[in-house]
Parts: structure tokens; C-alpha cells; sequence
């Protein structure tokens, strides 16, 4: 055969690479059978170049193939061309699509440049009440005893966080617990300079330090006393800003209102007001209500490890509500223990002050805070008039109470007892079948709250029989609370947790007595001494 039929047959085989092999379904597929049709050709061309060389060194007086090595080559580099071109194409769609991760921290979609997130979380808290010794077999109290043991959900909270254009986050969390349908957080959070961040919506006051602590990782199912004298949650604006400690590495920037653990802290805003443990949803009187709180790390980056976690701070609020509802307190088996008189109003000056603090040191943990809170209590009567109804203050007075709370917690499996976010981290989640079995946590808590005496005043006319209670009647309404809690926690992993508290409440005043015709006499007792053994389970993500 002579080489230049031989170089024709070779050129045949060559191009004869049917083009139906392109059609691949997927571009990927297609990308991978171009890129095995270049490294085939370039093998067969250098081949036939071998071949042209052994055939120019017998023959020399053969033609020379150059035009047809110069077509398959032409074609060599076409496809290479198109592949650089598909692969660009390739990567700039890929580079479009967002950043997807599911875990711990629940669903997260995030653009390629972190600018725009969305992110989908959720809590769920099943509880359980059991009440012991609440029977005491005397009817004539009704006050503190026959409770009723329950199952209910405690909280029911899917939570929508995001950023948007990088420098602005946002929250939405409604709850659907205890039969109600409520909206709990909503805000937007311009967050373009650390050191002086703007939210502005409804969301945590920044006044009680226990409330500010995510409900997911509670050491108890409840929170102290101290959490009721402070406003819940609040509409306004609220200048924030975090620093971190001179010549200290950078701390990470949270979509978190409440940053920790930062070197130093500060909040401070413009709230419609509302009352002690109040969740307000619109402003129901024209005052404005000012709160603030500053917080430190002081040892922060020291290298005094035993102080490193220990926080400090302080906080409070003053305002002026005209004519305002009155709250009411809880047991931490949630049971009524105060409640003011239908009549009862909150008017005038109100402010609040709560020193605060917290440390941890490896699996210990404290929590402690005291609170003060002072208010105007008015007894108002209605009387008609020619535009209409109109309220007056009767009797007024100033109420003064006071409630602290320390909490002392250790993890037994050694891992590190935390503040913040969801709370502990097992080092290894529950596994019965590899002998992993989670994080144990044990803690004990004394809290306790007073209420002011003059807010008991009887005001019945002098040698009256029938006792008149302005703002509080005392056979409703304790004295003073003082509890004692141990409890128990099982973090299987760090989503699911398992929580086991025994609580007792003991009373000062608070119980009524009623004679045999069931009428309230005017004697005072002290309400039975609540003993409640307190269950949840937990799914946090």
C-alpha cells in the first residue's frame, strides 16, 4: 500500500469519529466525551506523524501529507477551543447557584458572594406538670392546692432569620403554643457598623439577662423570678453595638441582637413601653418608654482561664405608662400567684434596675441577677358623662418589688457549659449501639420575689367590717415567692435535649378562706406550698 493511501485510510478512521457521540444527555456528559475525542485524536495524529516518518525515510520520493496533517490538526484545536469554551459557560452558571447546607443549625440557603440568606429553624418544647401533695383534703382552701397535673406544649417556634445586601438582617418567630397563635420577634437589623447597629420592630428588651438567653438552652424549664418584674418583649428601636477587646483577634459577627461572648456591649432604644413581663403587639398609651443595658467580659483574652467566661453588666428602663393594664406572675408550675384587682391600673413613673451577671469556667456554670422594679398603681373609677364614660384615679400609691435568682449548673461528661446559642454541645452525640451517650448537665437554683406591702392597702372606711383591697387582695395575691429547683438535662445531641426538674414554691400570704356557705371570709393564709415535678422534651435546630 503506498503512504499516501495508507495517510488516507489513517484520515478516514480519524474523522470518521461519529459527531451522534456528542449528543450526550447531560452537559457534563458531553464535556467528558469531548475531552476522551481530543486525547483519542491526539494519540492517532501523533501515530500517524510516527508513521509518516518511517514511510518519508523509505520512500522519499513519496508526496508529503502536509495538507491533510494540517486538517486534523485544525480540528485538534477546534475542539479544544470549544471545550474552554463549555467549561467557562459550565462555571459561570455553577457560580450562580446559591450555597445549600442542612444540619445542626437547621436549613440555611446562602448566595455565592454571602450577601443574601435565608435561614429556617425551630424549636418545640413538649412539657409535663405533675403536682405532689396539692390534695390536702381541706375545701375550704382553694387556694394553691387540687392542681390539676397536665401535658401541654410549651413552644411551638418555627423561626425565620436572613440577611440581605450583606449589612441587613431580619427575624420573623410567631409561636403556636398553648392554644394561641402569637407573633413573638419581628424585626430588621441595620447592621452596617458594628460599633452602632440599628433594629427596629418587636423583639427581646434588653433588660433582664435570663430572658435574653435563648428558651432552648434554659438550665431550667422556667426562669427565675427576676425575668417577671422586666418587659418580655417590646416594639421601638434600640441602637446596639458590640467591640472586642484592644489588640484582641476579631469576634465573629452574629445576626444575634444580643451578641456573646463580646469584649464589651451596649443597648439602648425607644420602646412603646409595656408592663412587667408583658409581650406587647400594639402601643396602648401615648408615653414612650427609654431602655439600656451595657455588658462586659472584663478578662476576656486575659489568660486567666478560671475568669475568662465571667460576664458583668447592668441594666434598666424608665418610662411613664398612662393608664396601662396590670400584669400578672407566674409559679414555675405556671399557676396564678399575684394578680392585681380589676380596678387596679399602672399610671405614672415606672422604672427598673437589674445588675447581672454570669460565669463560666469549663462545665460550670452561674447565673445570677437581682431586679428592682418600682411602679405607680392607681385604683380608678368609672363614672358617666355627657361625651361619655370617664376614668379617675381614686387612690394612688407607689409600688416598690424586688426578685433575684442564682443558678449554679455542672456537665458531667466534662464538656463546656455555655451561655449562648442553643446551649450545650455533646462531644458525642447519643449512640447507644457505639456506647456514646450524650451530655449530663445538673443544676440547682434559689429565686425569689417580694411585692410591695402598701399594694395590699385596705382603703375601707374606719370601723367597716368588709375589708377594701385597691390594687391587690392579699387572699389572692402572695406576698412573696421564694423558690428552690433542682433539675436534671440529658443533651442526646445538641438539637434534642431531655429536661427533669423538681420544683417547691413556698408562699407568704396568697391563700383565702372560704366558710361553709362558699363565701370568702376576710381571714389571710398563706397559699400551699407548690411541689411540682417538671418534664420537657426538646427539639431545637
Amino acid at each position: 500500500m503506498s503512504k499516501k493511501k495508507a495517510l488516507r485510510l489513517a484520515v478516514t478512521i480519524l474523522t470518521g469519529l461519529s459527531a451522534p457521540t456528542l449528543n450526550a444527555k447531560t452537559h457534563h456528559d458531553r464535556v467528558d466525551v469531548l475531552e476522551a475525542r481530543v486525547h483519542d485524536l491526539e494519540s492517532k495524529l501523533e501515530k500517524a506523524l510516527n508513521a509518516l516518518e518511517a514511510a518519508t525515510a523509505k520512500q522519499t520520493t513519496a508526496a508529503a501529507p502536509a495538507p491533510d496533517i494540517k486538517k486534523i490538526d485544525q480540528k485538534v484545536k477546534l475542539i479544544e477551543r470549544k471545550l474552554e469554551v463549555d467549561k467557562e459557560v459550565s462555571d459561570g452558571k455553577w457560580a450562580k447557584l446559591p450555597k445549600v447546607e442542612v444540619g445542626g443549625q437547621g436549613l440555611k440557603v446562602e448566595s455565592q458572594d454571602g450577601d443574601f440568606s435565608l435561614s429556617v429553624r425551630g424549636t418545640i418544647q413538649q412539657d409535663s406538670d405533675f403536682f405532689i401533695d396539692d390534695n390536702n383534703g381541706n375545701p375550704a382552701n382553694t387556694n394553691g392546692d387540687d392542681l390539676n397535673n397536665n401535658f401541654y406544649l410549651r413552644r411551638v417556634r418555627p423561626t425565620f432569620t436572613g440577611t440581605v445586601w450583606k449589612y441587613v438582617d431580619w427575624r420573623i418567630m410567631p409561636d403556636f403554643a398553648m392554644g394561641n397563635t402569637r407573633l413573638f420577634d419581628a424585626y430588621t437589623d441595620l447592621r452596617y457598623f458594628r460599633s452602632a447597629s440599628l433594629a427596629a420592630g418587636k423583639f427581646k428588651a434588653p433588660v433582664s439577662l435570663e430572658r435574653l438567653q435563648s428558651a432552648s438552652a434554659l438550665t431550667f424549664t422556667e426562669r427565675g423570678f427576676p425575668t417577671q418584674l422586666a418587659p418580655n418583649r417590646d416594639i421601638g428601636f434600640m441602637l446596639h453595638g458590640e467591640f472586642d477587646r484592644p489588640g484582641g483577634p476579631e469576634t465573629a459577627r452574629s445576626s444575634n441582637l444580643y451578641q456573646f461572648p463580646e469584649f464589651f456591649a451596649y443597648q439602648v432604644g425607644v420602646f412603646d413601653g409595656t408592663v412587667n413581663n408583658g409581650n406587647i403587639d400594639s402601643a396602648n398609651n401615648d408615653a414612650k418608654q427609654v431602655e439600656a443595658r451595657i455588658f462586659a467580659h472584663p478578662f476576656q483574652g486575659s489568660g486567666y482561664e478560671a475568669v475568662e467566661g465571667l460576664g458583668v453588666g447592668i441594666a434598666g428602663s424608665w418610662g411613664h405608662p398612662n393608664d396601662a393594664s396590670t400584669p400578672t406572675y407566674a409559679t414555675p408550675g405556671q399557676q396564678t400567684m399575684f394578680r392585681y384587682v380589676s380596678a387596679a391600673r399602672i399610671d405614672g413613673t415606672q422604672y427598673r434596675v437589674y445588675p447581672q451577671m454570669y460565669w463560666n469556667w469549663g462545665p460550670f456554670g452561674l447565673i445570677g441577677e437581682y431586679a428592682v422594679s418600682q411602679q405607680g398603681v392607681a385604683n380608678q373609677t368609672t363614672t358617666s358623662g355627657q361625651i361619655g364614660p370617664r376614668t379617675k384615679n381614686a387612690n394612688q400609691i407607689i409600688e416598690n418589688d424586688y426578685a433575684w435568682n442564682v443558678t449554679a449548673s455542672y456537665v458531667l461528661t466534662g464538656e463546656d457549659n455555655v451561655f449562648q446559642g442553643q446551649g450545650i454541645r455533646p462531644r458525642h452525640a447519643f449512640n447507644p449501639f457505639e456506647g456514646n451517650w450524650g451530655a449530663f448537665q445538673v443544676a440547682a437554683r434559689w429565686t425569689d420575689i417580694s411585692f410591695s406591702d402598701n399594694v395590699f392597702q385596705n382603703i375601707a372606711k374606719a370601723g367597716s367590717k368588709t375589708p377594701v383591697y385597691a390594687y391587690a387582695d392579699p387572699r389572692q395575691a402572695v406576698r412573696n415567692a421564694t423558690n428552690w429547683s433542682l433539675g436534671v438535662n440529658w443533651w442526646l445531641n445538641q438539637n434534642v435535649k431531655l429536661m427533669a426538674d423538681y420544683s417547691q414554691t413556698s408562699f407568704q400570704g396568697g391563700g383565702g378562706v372560704y366558710d361553709s356557705a362558699g363565701k370568702l371570709t376576710h381571714e389571710v393564709v398563706d397559699r400551699e406550698t407548690e411541689k411540682a415535678f417538671i418534664t420537657r422534651v426538646q427539639v431545637s435546630f
